[in-house]
Order: structure tokens, then sequence, then C-alpha cells
């Protein structure tokens, strides 16, 4: 097909040369007649030149020299050595065009893509410990009444100031709105928050400055835990509530368990190590916050709060449901890769 119409292009070019067009003329009019951008100027000014010495043959002329191989093996090792390589580096490296490069990677398969960012670089031994936790934990009965035993919470840092960070429509030449990048040290707080699959059962902000310690986050509990038993004493009466959390220094100190331990109907469902992906507070609740809080401004904690009890009211129980019945799937997907992060 593209033979054909490389052709057409030469006979329409021959027509108007010896018509007596100039080289810019003729492609325009070509493409009037033909479509636009049929053929370039640059294309056309090539084609009368050659025209103008006489030459008036509308095949490629042969090129001198002897062909150039692509040394398959050599580019495949050194992607295979080094994913991150460049294709002009690759190209300096076996002495042929980037085109070439381009071309001999993409008949092989391979695609250009983000690296995988990945929270932790797991040791042979903390990977086989993921491997097992999902394993013991795909033994619970992982129905929907299991799945509404699980209380899971987490932590995050929430900032008065959250620029709008995602894509602007603009019209052709238009600059984009600048967005002042946010400062580490700007005015945040910290939420902390205990949620199910109806949404959250309760959460504070501590502020700035203050460090979570096991004595603060044993008090957090026991507040959490009166919440809870008043709007689920069935669960605590059959003594049948997980408590899904990561560990954190102040989640697994020893007067944490303790405490832990005091808390009627109460039992820490198993969590291995670095392992933010196993969270549902960090794979899925508070992504969905960081978007709805792009482009909003807080003067006060106050207002931080009334924000983020607008985020949770936002949200139907369905939603908060999806994300816990999540983690099924996600102890699967961890059991096939080996107890190693797997792509979202």
């Amino acid at each position: 097909m593209e033979v054909d119409k490389n052709c057409t292009i030469r006979i329409l070019l021959l027509h108007y040369w010896k018509k007596g067009f100039s080289a810019r003329s003729a492609a325009v009019e070509i493409c009037e007649v033909e479509g636009d951008k049929l053929v370039s100027k640059t294309t056309a000014i090539k084609w009368f030149s050659r025209f103008n010495s006489g030459n008036t043959d509308l095949n490629d002329e042969s090129r001198s020299g002897r062909p150039r191989t692509v040394d398959t093996q050599a580019i495949m090792h050194s992607v295979d050595e080094n994913p991150c390589t460049s294709v002009r580096r690759l190209s300096d490296e076996v002495q042929i065009p980037k085109s070439s490069v381009h071309r001999e990677l993409l008949s092989h398969g391979k695609r250009n893509r983000k690296c995988k960012v990945v929270p932790h670089e797991l040791t042979p031994e903390q990977a086989e410990k993921r491997l097992q936790i999902c394993e013991q934990l795909l033994r619970y009965p992982n129905d929907e009444r299991f799945l509404k035993t699980i209380v899971t919470c987490d932590e995050k840092w929430v900032y008065f100031r959250n620029p709008d960070l995602r894509n602007q429509w603009l019209s052709p030449n238009q600059s984009p709105l600048p967005v002042t990048k946010r400062q580490r040290f700007e005015n945040k707080v910290l939420l902390c928050v205990w949620w199910n699959y109806e949404g959250p059962i309760h959460f504070e902000l501590v502020p700035n400055g203050r460090t979570i310690t096991a004595q603060l986050y044993v008090e957090q509990l026991q507040r959490m835990y009166e919440i809870f038993a008043a709007k689920y004493p069935a669960l605590i009466n059959r003594k049948r509530a997980l408590l899904q959390q990561d560990n954190a220094r102040p989640h697994v100190a020893c007067q944490t368990k303790n405490k832990i331990m005091e808390l009627e109907g109460i039992e820490v469902m198993p969590h291995p190590a670095y392992s933010p992906d196993l969270a549902p507070s960090d794979y899925y609740l508070f992504r969905s916050m960081a978007q709805y809080l792009q482009g909003k401004c807080f003067q006060n904690v106050e207002e931080v709060r009334t924000g983020i009890t607008d985020f949770f009211i936002s949200k139907p129980k369905e939603w908060y449901m999806n994300g816990i019945k999540e983690l099924t799937g996600r102890w699967l997907k961890t059991i096939k890769h080996n107890g190693l992060y797997f792509q979202d």
C-alpha cells in the first residue's frame, strides 16, 4: 500500500514538473486535489531537483556501499543487562542508526515503559515471610462474612495546601497555569483512621510536631474500641473482630500488644513487614483521598477535619466494602509472585 502511494506521488510530481510548476506550487496543488499532507514541500523539492538534473526515473536509486547488518544478539544482551538503557546508547554501542535499533527492539516485542517503584528492597527472608502470611490468611473462609469482621487502620500526613497537579485543558499555544511545588515542611497534620466495610469507625488528627508513640496509640485504640463496641456489639460478643494494622513501632510495641489483649473481642490480623500493598488504607483509601484533596487549601486543623469528613461522606458503603474485598486478590497475587511485590 505504501509503495503504491509513493508511486502515485512521484507520478503527480513529474506531471506538474512537466507543466512548469515550481516544487512548492506542485506540492500545494497536489495537497489541494488529493488530500492535505499527501506530499510535503521537502519531498517535492527533492524530486524536482532530480528531474531538473535530467533524471526522470521514478524508482529509488540504489545505494552505494555495503549495507549495515544489525547485531540483534548484542542489542538484546545489552537490554537484558540494563533495561533502562536508551536507544541512543544502544546505537553508539552497535554502530547502527537509532531508527534501526528502535525497529529491532519493537520486532522482538520490547516496549519502553516506566519502571516499577517498590516500597522496599525485599530480602529473600522477607519475601518468604510475605508468602507464608498470605497463605495463612487464605485459610480463613474468605467470604463476605469474614471480610466484615476486619477493622483496618493506618496513618497519613494531610497538608493544609494541596496543589492541583492534574492535566489542564489548554488552547493551542496557551501556556499551562503554574502550580507551586509543595514544600516538605509546610503545615500538616497526621490523620489516624480506623475503618471497615461500612466506612470510617473513628479518626483523629495529630498536630504536626507530636510523635505517635505507643502510649498515644494505646489511648487512640481505647477511644476507637469504645465506638466500635457500641456500633458492632455482636462482633465483640462473638470475639470475631480482626484488627489489620502495619508493623510500625507503636503498633507492635509491648504496651500496644498488652492493650489489645485487654480489648475483648479484638484479635490482631497477621500482616507482613514492608507490605503497604496489602494494607487497604495504603492501596485504596489514601489514594482516593489524595485525589479528592487536590486543589483544596485549609487554614486550620478544623478545616482539615471538615475536608476529611466530607471525603468520607462522599463515598457509599459499597465503596468501602470493595476496598476490603481487594485483600483476597492481593494475597493471591503475592503468592503467585513468590512473596515479591506485584504490579497493580
